[in-house]
């Protein structure tokens, strides 16, 4: 969906509606990076049930139950990345090319 509504292989960068442009973009990626991880809230919901019942009775300390959830979190949160990445950078014209570009002064000034 992001793909068709942003679809520019070369986003210019001259006027204030471009910036408009590309300001949407980060805003509606930034949104969708939000949501995603509202799906994992309801998960997180259903556990404290049983985090608060083994914290009680003293079974397992909270870092115990909470710790390898989140560590096992990070590596899927960095492959979201990288998919979402690699599915809109190009299509919605970030940059057209993936290497950096070395920019001169000359080019600046102009």
């Amino acid at each position: 969906m992001t793909t068709t509504l942003f679809l520019r292989t070369k986003m210019h960068k001259d006027t204030v509606e471009d910036g408009g442009a590309y300001l949407g973009a980060l805003f509606f990626t930034v949104t969708v990076a939000m949501f995603n991880g509202i799906s994992e809230l309801n998960m997180t919901i259903m556990k404290l049930p049983i985090f608060y019942k083994q914290r009680d009775l003293l079974f397992y300390p909270s870092w115990a139950y909470s710790l390898p959830p989140w560590i096992l979190k990070i590596p899927i949160a960095l492959i979201e990345a990288v998919i979402w990445e690699v599915i809109t950078y190009y299509a919605i014209g970030y940059d057209p090319s993936f290497v950096r570009q070395e920019v001169t002064t000359s080019q600046i000034i102009n």
